[in-house]
């Protein structure tokens, strides 16, 4: 029988599309289609489309998080119908209540089931040259925006769709614009030779427990403070020889700590999409392979610990927007879960057959997937709505009744800053801190008011535990004997430890505990106010000398500005606990300027005769990048940079050039291979196609680089080396100094990103400020032994694993990890491990740091006056 409409209902519907006119699509903007051959939509482009696409459709709202790293506007398109637009608030109030089912009654939650929309977020192109997923995100809005079909209806009335076109907008301007620059020329469809986030690269999916970056910051607060989606969708894309798609379940490790009802979750999803994927005739689509949920950090890993559903697919790729022929002998892949791309197994069932491989084949399966996805979470609504407010009320019960119970951070720490920036993240993540009013009592000791305190009873304990527990990776060998299956990314990341934090894991209830209670919500900016933590004395008297405790990683920042106003500053290295730093003749009021929103000791100094000490400059710093980018180098400059060091990039050109020889104090190797460093990228003469790059990016630092290199050391230059890039400097100078474990098989030794102990020599000017012991980066790193030279940390004789995996420690025992050694006027100073890993460890930055004064620094006696100009 046919449905007659009521004459009010048609009148609206008129006046609804006088209102908003039928969406454009993308190819009437952009001028080619989605996913053409040889077209790109830059950022600006993407933005405009979606500008146009949120004035032409009610089913589509634009919203601005804030800015990218470089300025540009990071956006979230709110995809729904405009029924639930007309009612935000209300299902806003319903997610964040279902996010804490501490905050619903019982009889109140059928209610907000009914009435309650799912919310997925699918995030494109956080790795820019996976570029087709960008793109892609033109294509998914228009079809919901313009679509009627019964499916889109679904979808829109059930679910409220997050869709991020790019996480990372600085670099899909950058890789845009390099693609265009090179079309039709042998570089065509070469990836940019600089890092693609402007301090990450590839590493911007590695910052999502340290928040680090604009971008992870502003997303993290989008989903845990607002939004509190039940599924997160990230799109990447993988080499071009491999599977053509890859989709959930994931490979078999796992992390504990994820509840078994996401794991469930994410077999349906996967399950469902990839029978959809089947059904529409994709091939070569691989599930079980390679990717595991062990590891926290990413942008569909850190989720997990949220209770959210955290998705990943990878597609094959061509040449950014160029196609590839691929035959099909020439399918690889293989890895983790998958023998090779060609022949059958369970979780590969059609392999594909070869052929031309097109950037409109990636756009294809990815909007596909996605629009799978949307179908099942709009159709089983309830259950994801249901599943989200379980999750949460088993992490409750399980803080309640499984051991530790909380984890208590002490109000006396070694480094104040360090503390601060960890209850900050934490706080930024939704995890919810208690601040004691009195003293308390916990497992047999006191601890005194204002201790900070994380009761395990809440919905995000599981993020809290994966953050602050010591990781024990699972022994899984490639075969009986053979070495340790490779992890997919680090396998211990223990956040305090790498801060140099103290804390205690509590296996009873804290009971008669008074305190405050800190969230993100009665915090808005996710930060404790600047100078609350104990450790922070900012009262002194006037005068004009004063010491700085450098245990605080934030007296580098103070020291950097009074640096920067000729304020004068020396390290005391007789006679003074702790080796502090002395402010000799400063004015009080630029002291008072600097040393603001700083966590900082700052006390009167009597006189500034006692012994001697190292009178500081603004050291002069070069940080070597080369053409084949480092996410290490990144890194690198962003600590820098945090810190408030100046510095200059050195690229391949430049030292080939050798005019640097004179100019500087310092100049820092990031990690990175040593052919790297020496050879570079290759030429367009090059045989291989793949990597072809103009003569301006190629070459290394060459021998002639090398050869001024150690003239600049020679001269009086100091060098420091982080991690691989020790192995050049040690091999092609003969160093004093051997790698123990060069050549070393993986069966005997193996440490892939783990968490080490490190004794230090405080008395060492580049120890200055840190503890006795302290928590190493190392990812199958270096362990020296010294013919000539300093040691300033070393590896216990004990086991020094603190977190993650290590085999074969005995080969490491007692060796060095950093050492000083001299070469003509200068000296090298070698790493064995990341000192400033992704930014996230505080423990080993004050290392960098003082070596960099070490470098610029100077001998004087304190019996006399101390003047900057001295």
């Amino acid at each position: 029988m046919k449905k007659i409409l009521p004459l009010s209902f048609c009148f609206f519907s008129f006046l609804a599309n006088l209102a908003f006119p039928q969406p454009p699509s993308p190819e009437s903007q952009l001028g080619f289609p989605v996913g053409a051959d040889r077209k790109l939509a830059d950022w600006k482009e993407i933005m405009n489309y979606f500008a146009l696409l949120d004035k032409a459709s009610d089913r589509l709202q634009v919203v601005e998080l804030g800015k990218s790293t470089e300025g540009r506007p990071l956006v979230l398109a709110v995809m729904t119908s405009p029924q639930n637009f007309a009612r935000l608030a209300d299902i806003l109030n319903i997610q964040r209540r279902l996010a804490d089912p501490r905050r619903v009654h019982p009889d109140s939650l059928a209610s907000y089931l009914r009435r309650g929309r799912a919310v997925v977020m699918i995030n494109c192109s956080i790795h820019s040259t996976e570029i087709a997923a960008s793109q892609m995100a033109m294509e998914l809005a228009y079809k919901l925006a313009s679509g009627n079909d019964a499916i889109t209806q679904e979808i829109l009335d059930n679910v409220i769709l997050l869709l991020s076109p790019s996480s990372n907008p600085d670099g899909i301007q950058l890789v845009v614009d390099w693609y265009k620059k090179y079309l039709g020329t042998p570089y065509e469809g070469s990836g940019p030779p600089w890092l693609y986030h402007p301090y990450a690269g590839h590493d911007d999916n590695r910052d999502w427990f340290m928040l680090n970056l604009a971008e992870t910051k502003l997303i993290t607060a989008a989903l845990y403070q607002k939004w509190f989606p039940q599924i997160l969708y990230d799109v990447h894309q993988m080499g071009e020889k491999g599977p053509r798609f890859f989709f959930p379940p994931f490979y078999e490790v796992s992390n504990p700590n994820i509840d078994p009802i996401l794991l469930r979750a994410i077999m349906q999803i996967g399950g469902h999409v990839t029978t959809d994927l089947a059904a529409q005739g994709f091939t070569g689509v691989a599930t079980e392979w390679t990717f595991d949920t062990w590891w926290h950090g990413g942008m569909r890993s850190a989720p997990y610990f949220h209770n959210v559903v955290g998705l990943l697919s990878e597609a094959a790729s061509c040449k950014l927007a160029t196609p590839v022929e691929i035959k099909f002998d020439d399918i690889t892949g293989g890895g983790r879960g998958l023998l090779n791309a060609r022949d059958f197994q369970t979780n590969f069932p059609e392999p594909w057959k070869g052929g031309w491989w097109r950037l409109r084949d990636i756009v294809d399966l990815e909007l596909s997937a996605s629009y799978s996805l949307l179908t099942l979470a709009a159709r089983y609504r309830d259950q994801w709505l249901h599943n989200f407010y379980r999750l949460g009320q088993r992490a409750i019960e399980k803080g309640k009744k499984e051991s530790p119970r909380a984890y208590v951070i002490p109000l006396q720490q070694h480094d104040a800053a360090a503390t601060q920036k960890l209850l900050d993240i934490m706080l930024l993540q939704g995890t919810e801190i208690l601040r004691a009013k009195k003293d308390f009592l916990a497992e047999g000791a006191t601890y005194p008011a204002g201790t900070f305190v994380i009761d395990l009873a809440q919905p995000y304990r599981n993020n809290v535990v994966a953050l602050f527990e010591k990781q024990k990776y699972p022994e899984k060998r490639r075969y009986p004997g053979g070495p340790l299956e490779p992890p997919y990314d680090v396998t211990g990341w223990t956040l305090p430890l790498q801060m140099g934090i103290e804390y205690f894991a509590c296996a009873q209830e804290i009971k008669n505990l008074t305190a405050d209670t800190l969230n993100a919500f009665n915090l808005p900016t996710a930060q404790l106010p600047a100078g609350q933590f104990a450790a922070s004395n900012l009262s002194w008297e006037k005068g004009e000398n004063f010491i700085v405790s450098a245990n605080s990683l934030d007296a580098y920042k103070l020291v950097n500005r009074l640096l920067k106003k000729n304020q004068s500053v020396v390290w005391q290295r007789d006679k003074v606990p702790d080796k502090n730093l002395l402010l000799a003749q400063t004015d009080s009021d630029e002291l008072a300027k600097a040393a603001q929103n700083l966590n900082v000791n700052i006390s009167n100094a009597a006189a500034t005769n006692q012994g001697n000490g190292l009178r500081l400059k603004r050291p002069r710093l070069g940080i070597y990048r080369s053409y084949a980018p480092s996410a290490d180098e990144g890194w690198t400059r962003f600590v820098l940079d945090e810190f408030e060091f100046d510095y200059k990039v050195l690229e391949d050109g430049d030292i080939r050039r050798g005019e640097f020889v004179n100019q500087f104090d310092a100049i820092i190797f990031p990690d990175h291979r040593d052919s790297t460093i020496l050879f570079g990228r290759r030429s367009a003469d090059d045989d291989d196609d793949n990597n072809k790059y103009p003569s301006e990016f190629t070459g290394g630092i060459g021998t002639l680089g090398l050869t001024y290199m150690r003239r600049f050391v020679e001269q009086g230059g100091t060098l420091l080396a982080f991690d691989d890039a020790t192995r050049l400097f040690i091999r092609q100078w003969a160093l004093p100094v051997v790698n123990e474990l060069d050549g070393v098989k993986a069966a005997e030794f193996s440490a892939p990103g783990s968490l080490l102990r490190g004794i230090v020599d405080p008395g060492h000017p580049i120890a200055f400020g840190m503890p006795r012991e302290s928590t190493l980066f190392f990812g199958n790193s270096g362990a020296f032994s010294v013919k000539e030279g300093r040691t300033i940390v070393k590896y216990p004789v004990q086991n020094p694993l603190l977190s993650g995996w290590l085999q074969g420690e005995a080969k490491m025992q007692g060796k060095a990890a950093l050492v000083e050694t001299p070469l003509g006027r200068g000296r090298v100073i070698l790493f064995g491990f990341r000192p400033q890993h992704r930014g996230q460890t505080y423990a080993t930055f004050k290392l960098v740091f003082n070596s960099l004064w070490y470098a610029a620094a100077d001998e004087v006696s304190l019996g006399k006056a101390v003047t900057a100009e001295e």
